[in-house]
């Protein structure tokens, strides 16, 4: 392998925190049909599908199982740690809360979508510390009229993301929020232009509302790969 294809070569081994790609890692796992797998007390496994995955609502649904008693005893778990098969790797996400639902007329779990997903080749569980809520301080439309403070709370590789600010701040679907003063830690602040898609209400840790609004960068900064690696930990850099 030539020395600049192992540098574009992806990482084996990676810790998502970008809702983005957790969505898409999920929505795949469901159109491959693929199993998931989860140890429930006493030893037993929980085997089932994913059959939906509602990136704007936040959650996703998975299948019972054919066995009643470990459906049953999953509802009860108040968290687990779901394995999955996928494309020749292997992933691991934590989720909580299980709660009965329906879909497509048959009874099924829902879940919220899991806050974090590893990814890893190697043949060992890799030991990670796993992250608070990961976010990045912008000033919002710093040369517009108003600028304000929000978060940056997910960006993907082809520059989609998401970012919340006071719901005291009104403002529309196709707005512009020009020259954002993204801060990363350690690092100089990059400026970017975005472009709201859809904006919802959204309840933070510490109960108040605010605005979750999706976004596209309307250029594509130099600094963009080091917005993405905030949100996708390479694990196999010491």
């Amino acid at each position: 392998m030539s020395t600049a294809s192992a540098k574009s070569a992806p990482p084996e081994n990676v810790l998502y925190r970008s809702r983005i790609e957790i969505c898409r890692i999920l929505q795949d796992i469901a159109k491959s049909h693929s199993s998931l797998f989860a140890e429930l007390d006493g030893g037993r496994t929980f085997v089932s599908r994913i059959l939906f995955v509602d990136p704007r609502a936040g959650y996703f649904v998975v299948s019972y199982c054919a066995n009643k008693s470990l459906n049953s005893k999953l509802l009860k778990t108040p968290s687990l740690k779901f394995t999955a098969n996928y494309r020749d790797a292997h992933l691991i996400f934590e989720v909580a809360n299980p709660g009965e639902t329906r879909f497509d007329g048959q009874s099924a779990i829902q879940f919220a979508l899991p806050n974090t997903l590893i990814l890893y080749r190697r043949r060992e569980s890799p030991r990670i510390p796993i992250p608070a809520e990961a976010s990045l301080r912008c000033i919002a439309d710093a040369t517009g009229f108003v600028p304000f403070e929000s978060h940056i709370t997910d960006i993907s590789h082809d520059g989609l993301g998401g970012i919340i600010y006071d719901r005291g701040i009104k403002l529309e679907p196709g707005s512009v929020l020009t020259a954002c003063r993204i801060i990363i830690p350690g690092s100089k602040a990059i400026v970017a232009d975005l472009l709201l898609r859809h904006i919802s209400l959204t309840v933070l840790a510490d109960g108040t509302l605010a605005h979750r609004a999706g976004f596209r960068l309307l250029q594509r900064p130099d600094e963009l790969p080091e917005l993405i690696n905030f949100f996708a930990q390479n694990l196999d850099k010491e």
